[in-house]
């Protein structure tokens, strides 16, 4: 059971990524003070390779998080686990830095949790799926 919960929690962070690929690509404005923009790169990429970036961003951290849930409920091969979660929260956390104002704060406070609570699963506690019960 508990693994169904931490897959469910995974795929819904990952999803939640999504917010930034619309916003990004135009799609749709959840955060109307955010343009697309990143106080980092925008200056000398220029808004285009910023949006992509973004995109790529927003889409690795995603997909990377949907696939590891499937490392944890046992669809995928469990060595998969440390790259896809430790990768993901990576991805997730450069985006949260180089894009602050994409997500509205409360959503951006969740995601730094979440992102946290699994590196340090993965890389202080050394988890994998394998530790559930059966």
């Amino acid at each position: 059971m508990l693994g169904y919960v931490i897959a469910l929690v995974l795929v819904a962070h990952g999803i939640g990524h999504s917010i930034g690929i619309m916003q990004s690509l135009r799609i749709a404005t959840i955060n109307p003070e955010w343009n697309g923009d990143s106080w980092l790169i925008t200056g000398f990429a220029g808004p285009s390779v910023t949006h992509a970036a973004g995109v790529v961003v927003w889409t690795g951290a995603l997909v990377g998080f949907v696939l590891a849930a499937a490392v944890v409920l046992g669809w995928l091969p469990e060595t998969w686990w440390a790259p896809l979660a430790v990768g993901s929260s990576l991805l997730s956390l450069a985006g949260l830095l180089l894009f602050p104002a994409a997500f509205p704060m409360t959503s951006t406070l969740g995601a730094v949790v979440v992102d946290m609570v699994v590196l340090g699963a993965v890389l202080w506690a050394n988890w994998a799926p394998s530790d559930l019960p059966a």
